[in-house]
């Protein structure tokens, strides 16, 4: 194998998605932690431009791969291209976007190319997430007597919507494909351009095609321009207990109502309000979650944000690594007088 990881970029008609850039801050955290060096790849049909601007706001050397079935994402394409490129460069890693797309192809190519496949990774845990005490981030990880960490780089991964965090190591000695959660990196560009190589792909008749995007018709509401996200989650126990979460809401200029999926999905609000991995990736200056868990799927779509505050009765939710500040208590109880206070009606202390 190469000293190389591949970062593949993911694009979607001629524009490349900004979760691509928190991939490559975290390629740069592996590379650096691994001793290797980042290259970007990028598919597409034209892919000349598409490369420089890769390459100009990673600093990578970019790999184009182009061919017309790229011109939308055709998961059989990219399989079988992205398997001849990388079994020619022999790459330790290759990093992919936890998204549909990304999803989508990875466990394909990993099983074309029989490597390892870890999805859903946050971090890398090199040394490990845990010390020989099993002290873990406020976590209390699981050792045996005498545990100690050997060189290998590891990943952090959270299952149990959250509630467990793991560590998992490739196979030692393959190639290893790596999906990475939404958020689990801040986005930043680099200086500098690499190199860029285009490689025109010649592929073998495919059994399916792609005919284009559909795209979703978008509500009013725009989740994505709000300041300020006021968000339930199914914890708030039943709809009407939404009217609270309305009214805190409404306090805020610039504001908007926002859902986790289980409130979408047990139909109290519309799609429109979802926040997460299959719903709006946010960014507001103030996030509040009320009565949410924060599954790894939610906080993909929101750990963006300058400020969370998060408010719910279980201690041990997930949502409270995420959160800037953090509030165990019955949302009966807290906002109604959060509300009043913001108000003005009550004195502050």
């Amino acid at each position: 194998m190469t000293g190389e990881i591949f970062v593949i970029a993911e694009q979607k008609r001629g524009i490349i998605e900004p979760g691509s850039l928190e991939l490559a801050a975290f390629a740069r955290e592996l590379a650096e932690a691994a001793g290797l060096v980042p290259v970007g790849l990028i598919l597409g049909y034209p892919v000349t431009t598409l490369s420089e601007q890769w390459a100009a706001e990673t600093g990578f050397q970019v790999l184009g791969l182009e061919n017309e079935n790229f011109n939308f994402y055709n998961g059989e394409a990219y399989v079988n291209a992205l398997a001849e490129v990388i079994s020619e460069r022999k790459p330790k890693y290759v990093l992919v976007s936890h998204t549909a797309t990304g999803f989508d192809f990875a466990p394909r190519l990993a099983a074309r190319l029989k490597c390892s496949c870890s999805t859903g990774i946050t971090a890398v845990a090199s040394p490990p997430v845990g010390d020989r005490n099993g002290q873990a981030q406020g976590l209390t990880l699981p050792r045996a007597t005498g545990f100690k960490p050997d060189k290998g780089i590891k990943f952090v991964r959270s299952i149990c919507g959250g509630k467990i965090v793991t560590e998992v190591e490739p196979v030692p000695d393959t190639i290893a494909i790596i999906t990475v959660m939404p958020g689990a990196s801040k986005p930043a560009r680099a200086p500098g351009r690499g190199a860029v190589e285009i490689i025109k792909v010649k592929l073998e008749p495919l059994f399916t095609r792609a005919l284009g995007y559909i795209v979703a018709k978008r509500g009013a509401l725009d989740l994505t321009k709000a300041e300020v996200i006021v968000s339930a989650g199914r914890g708030i126990g039943e709809p009407e207990k939404l009217e609270l979460v309305r009214q805190l809401a409404a306090l805020f200029p610039k504001s908007a109502l926002g859902a986790s999926r289980p409130v979408v999905d047990a139909g109290w609000l519309p799609l429109e309000h979802q926040v997460g991995q299959t719903g709006s990736t946010v960014r507001p200056k103030l996030y509040i979650a009320v009565g949410i868990s924060g599954a790894v799927q939610h906080a993909a779509g929101m750990s963006g944000s300058d400020l969370v505050v998060a408010i719910n009765t279980d201690r041990n939710a997930n949502i409270f690594r995420i959160a800037s500040i953090g509030i165990v208590k019955d949302l009966n109880e807290f906002l109604p007088v959060l509300i009043e206070r913001i108000k003005g009606q009550l004195p502050l202390p």
